[in-house]
């Protein structure tokens, strides 16, 4: 399927210019109260935008459908199979196809695809790096 998850990163850079990541939030706000918030936020939402690059399509026909497919369910109990669904979608989509699963976008803005690609693999190949690491459990600075 076609979706996408957007995660935003809370860092902090202490004095000696190191990087903490203080969480991970799953639903990130894109509220832009500040110029700063503008100035990240909305190439962040265009670039997204460009990268998922929804399809257009035609929302009267999306509500005939709809409305018919439920009246269909109501007094068959069935909303018309495949091969109506197919028919149904092209009319809707008005002839388009979504992007095949793998396929890459028309667009990537500032993203970096990493999988598949060099960069995955690199990342697979040295997950014991990664993943084997000690990672700190308090803010407190270390060493001199």
């Amino acid at each position: 399927a076609n979706s996408f998850e957007l995660f935003g990163y809370d860092l902090l850079l202490d004095t000696r210019m190191k990087v903490w990541l203080i969480e991970v939030n799953a639903s990130p706000s894109m509220g832009q109260e500040h110029l700063l918030d503008e100035q990240v936020k909305q190439p962040l939402i265009s670039d997204t935008i460009d990268l998922v690059d929804p399809m257009q399509f035609d929302r009267r026909k999306l509500a005939e459908v709809l409305h018919r497919r439920v009246e269909r369910k109501a007094a068959t109990g069935a909303t018309g199979g495949r091969q109506q669904l197919d028919v149904d979608l092209h009319a809707i989509l008005k002839g388009q196809a979504p992007r095949k699963y793998g396929e890459m976008p028309r667009r990537l803005g500032n993203y970096d695809r990493i999988a598949p690609g060099e960069m995955w693999d690199s990342m697979v190949r040295n997950r014991g790096l990664l993943f084997n690491k000690t990672v700190p459990t308090t803010f407190a600075p270390t060493g001199p």
